[in-house]
């Protein structure tokens, strides 16, 4: 059963970025736009949320970096993905229904975006640094439950390939638990997790952070429950046309990983990868391929 973590509400979140921060006047007035109207301040652009509040562009500007963002779509960005957490399926479908004439076509232009967002705002430093983080880690521990295991294994097929300990731990909460139980600070433990968050994910990466494994989080939000001991964190967009989170973005930074990961020491990985392909041969896994 899945059991899901109670994060802050949107207008908890907006006072805790607002406290001890001095606001004009003018500013006040964006923030009672973005407290009473979250789905305005979510999907609506600069001057909408200026005229609603009587205000300027430069205004709403002004207070999502005096909020503690670069600008107002770093802003907006996590102030969307902490509105559609805050939504059950039932209302994010009800948000969709009937605002496209193709689902469909909607569902591949969004991930698109997502797509574009990540290409613009992913560190490549610190996708090198999770790939490192992997490579020198004695094991590396996926936790992804539901379907954020499908980026989770990726990396975790990827990975292996490659010529490194990578594991996921999904579905068997047992397993789960039997296997945290034994990380040391030897080891790295990704947690990935997007939207409403599991109870066992933030249990268990907490307890590795007590036994001193490093975590690292790929994440649609930097404020999730699950980053809060992460040493790098990938934040990933994860709105998606329909009720269910878009993996895209997920499966896209995995992918940015593993391919990262090969090229540290291509040597060793060449020779996994040459193991690999002799055992499957013989396993006889792979549909032959059509000779030259």
């Amino acid at each position: 059963m899945k059991q899901e973590v109670n994060s802050p509400t949107l207008t908890e979140w907006l006072d805790s970025q607002a406290q001890g921060r001095k606001l004009a006047t003018r500013q006040l007035q964006v923030l009672g736009v973005l407290r009473s109207q979250p789905r305005l301040a979510s999907y609506g652009s600069v001057s909408d949320i200026a005229a609603a509040a009587s205000s300027n562009a430069s205004t709403v500007t002004r207070t999502a970096q005096t909020l503690g963002f670069k600008g107002w779509a770093e802003f907006q960005f996590e102030l969307r993905s902490r509105f559609l957490a805050s939504l059950s399926a039932v209302e994010i479908a009800a948000e969709h229904n009937g605002h496209v004439s193709s689902p469909a076509q909607a569902s591949l232009t969004t991930d698109r975006s997502n797509l574009a967002h990540l290409e613009r705002t992913v560190d490549p430093g610190v996708v090198r640094a999770v790939a490192e983080g992997i490579a020198g880690a004695r094991q590396t521990l996926i936790i992804a439950a539901g379907s954020y295991a499908i980026p989770g294994k990726a990396l975790e097929h990827n990975a292996i390939i490659a010529g490194y300990d990578v594991r996921l731990l999904d579905a068997d909460v047992a397993a789960l638990t039997n296997a945290v139980a034994r990380v040391t600070p030897d080891d790295l433990v990704i947690a990935i997790s997007l939207w409403r968050v599991y109870d066992s994910t933030v249990r268990a990466v907490d307890i590795a952070h007590q036994l001193g494994a490093r975590i690292v989080t790929i994440t649609d939000t930097a404020s999730s429950p699950v980053a809060a001991h992460a040493l790098h964190k990938i934040v990933v967009p994860a709105e998606s046309a329909g009720f269910f989170p878009s993996l895209t973005g997920a499966v896209a930074a995995v992918q940015a990983v593993a391919v990262e990961l090969a090229s540290l020491d291509s040597e060793r990985s060449t020779r996994s990868i040459a193991a690999s392909e002799r055992t499957w041969d013989q396993m006889r896994i792979m549909h032959p391929r059509p000779s030259a």
